[in-house]
């Protein structure tokens, strides 16, 4: 017959197996991500600086490809039922649609800033596992009090 112990402690171990692979899927979305950044910037710069050489579209068009690659791996990371995640799908798609280089800048950071709440949502889920709502609510709570009061 199990006892307690024994339950709690298998609970225990797949509490930490999932922590373990949701880091590791954390990591490897964040390697992705900072590709896909990279190559932006990249790409930016060359839409700025470089005319109409050969030399130049060649870079463009190796840094467009090197910057799909990692866009798709980020894509088939993302889940496709959670805001978030469909938020910083739309921006990472918007990266495809160039324009000036003041404009992209514009929708890398804008890309860069959702992903990064992105991140830390999915590392306090990793850290605090079932209560992640329950301290994001309460970590958010005091400035939302300091709103009310404020607004009286």
């Amino acid at each position: 017959m199990f006892g307690i112990g024994s339950i709690v402690a298998a609970l225990i171990a797949r509490g930490v197996a999932i922590a373990q692979l949701r880091q590791a899927w954390i990591n490897a979305l964040r390697d992705d991500l900072a590709e896909v950044f990279a190559t932006s910037d990249r790409i930016a710069k060359l839409v700025r600086d470089t005319g109409t050489t050969l030399a130049g579209a060649a870079d463009l068009t190796e840094q467009a490809h090197l910057s799909m690659a990692a866009h798709r791996r980020v894509l088939l990371r993302l889940n496709p039922s959670e805001s978030l995640h469909l938020s910083l799908k739309g921006k990472l798609d918007d990266l495809v649609r160039v324009g000036s280089h003041d404009e992209y800048i514009g929708k890398i950071d804008d890309a860069l800033s959702t992903a990064q709440t992105l991140l830390k949502r999915e590392w306090e889920v990793t850290k605090y596992g079932l209560f992640a709502g329950l301290v994001s609510w309460l970590k958010i709570l005091p400035s939302r009090v300091r709103r009310r009061f404020a607004a009286r």
